[in-house]
């Protein structure tokens, strides 16, 4: 197997005792909500204080979702993989014992080298490159998934899913749908995607955010897609002040939950809602 993906920007890094994997997690993890993780080995212990194992699980309950692929797990002599309550309902771990790419990729950047996810590899003579085209990321995205991931052997899969990640897609098709500005064009607007924040409703009420206002989007959709009937001008401007409400409260929800995630950690908050 053999894949090349050709670019134009990035940046080529050397180091040799430097923090690298410290820096890069400080300064790099603003505005992404995956990270995918590909090593040669991994330390599952959590008792040392400058941890990778520790510093995943507080990035997991900071409200990220991490997919941890190694081929080899070191300090550990069990079979069964042990971890704690954040690694066992909010981390994708895997093993691939052919695996000995170094990948670190986020929504946003994607790093390739030489280094393993160690405290270790700040010792020795290090290299990698930086990505930033999101077209670049997204391919090295795929061929994670498609092709280390498809091959792993799943060691722990997240027993706890957090419903609250379907907030940024509702707010996304939202802030689309808002700039429509003929009901003629309406089908070109995600409209089922509302269907998310019907199926969230209890989940808001119980952390203190009730939805303000509902609207029968299901009659619009089969108006739309089903009976090919443009809406009447009522509907229409209901919809489209019904969609600036909830942009509103959309934003507040999601700035809650992310303060909420930093001071009390996502564990804490799935229990709130009795997802735990």
């Amino acid at each position: 197997m053999q894949k090349e993906i050709l670019f134009s920007q990035g940046k080529v890094i050397f180091f040799k005792e430097s923090d690298f994997w410290t820096e890069l997690l400080n300064s790099r993890l603003t505005n992404t909500k995956n990270i995918y993780i590909a090593t040669y080995n991994f330390n599952f212990e959590n008792k040392y204080e400058r941890s990778f194992y520790r510093k995943l699980a507080d990035i997991a309950n900071s409200g990220v979702d991490i997919n941890l692929l190694y081929a080899k797990r070191t300090f550990s002599s069990e079979d069964k993989l042990e971890i704690e309550d954040i690694f066992k309902n909010f981390v994708l771990c895997a093993e691939l014992i052919t695996n000995h790419s170094k990948l670190f990729i986020t929504d946003n950047f994607a790093y390739i080298g030489s280094a393993n996810f160690s405290f270790g590899s700040n010792n020795n003579y290090e290299s990698g490159v930086i990505f930033e085209d999101e077209n670049i990321v997204s391919e090295i995205k795929s061929f994670y998934c498609r092709e280390l991931l498809d091959k792993s052997e799943f060691t722990n899969v997240p027993e706890c899913f957090d419903p609250f990640d379907y907030l940024t897609s509702i707010l996304e098709a939202v802030e689309y749908m808002i700039t429509v500005e003929k009901k003629d064009d309406l089908y070109l607007g995600n409209i089922p995607q509302l269907r998310f924040l019907d199926g969230l409703e209890k989940d808001l009420e119980k952390i203190g955010y009730p939805v303000p206002r509902k609207f029968d989007w299901w009659s619009l959709y089969l108006q739309i897609y089903e009976q090919k009937v443009v809406p009447d001008d009522t509907t229409f401007n209901d919809f489209q002040l019904y969609l600036n409400e909830i942009f509103v409260y959309l934003n507040e929800v999601i700035s809650f939950i992310n303060e909420q995630y930093k001071s009390i950690g996502r564990v804490e908050m799935m229990k709130k809602i009795n997802n735990i």
